[in-house]
């Protein structure tokens, strides 16, 4: 009677998942990509035939470039150096593609990102990027070039925003 209630109970905590209504979760069995879980009340086979791994896939995370105290100095297109400090607002647009096509997407998040604004901070001049309608021109640059990348590598990740802080010449 005990060993069936274990049973029970194994086959309960390990079969019924419960996804949030701003969640999705991945299937594996034995490693391998199933299927994708919406939200609601879901079934599966029990582990460790099947494992689920829920993430929040409708909230924005935000990647803060340089991170502490490191600086990340550009060249500008009139050959000014200038030390920029900005945020990258992004989610997840493919559950699947995020968790299987890169093996760490925030890391590449923040690669792709100094390489976008590298990219089109080589483009402006000093006096742009400082200025109002010049550092919007070059947040919109960096966002779609970014965009472009991450949709090239198959990432699932979509980028909603850049914002430039600050800028010291």
């Amino acid at each position: 009677l005990a060993l069936g209630a274990l049973v029970l109970l194994w086959l309960g905590f390990t079969s019924i998942h419960q996804v949030g209504p701003k969640e999705k979760a991945i299937v594996t069995t034995f490693g391998k990509y199933t299927r994708t879980l919406t939200p609601g009340l879901n079934y599966t086979f029990p582990w460790p035939f099947q494992n689920v791994a829920v993430e929040n896939v409708s909230e924005f995370r935000l990647e803060q470039i340089p991170q502490g105290t490191e600086q990340r100095l550009m060249l500008t297109g009139d050959k000014n150096l200038v030390d920029l400090s900005y945020v990258v607002r992004w989610n997840i647009k493919d559950l699947k593609r995020y968790k299987f096509q890169l093996s760490d997407p925030q890391g590449t998040v923040d690669e792709v990102a100094g390489a976008a604004m590298r990219a089109s901070v080589a483009e402006e001049s000093l006096e742009s990027i400082c200025s109002g309608a010049g550092r919007a021109d070059t947040e919109n640059a960096v966002k779609t070039r970014m965009q472009e990348v991450l949709y090239a590598y198959k990432s699932g990740i979509a980028i909603q925003g850049v914002q430039i802080k600050k800028t010291d010449p």
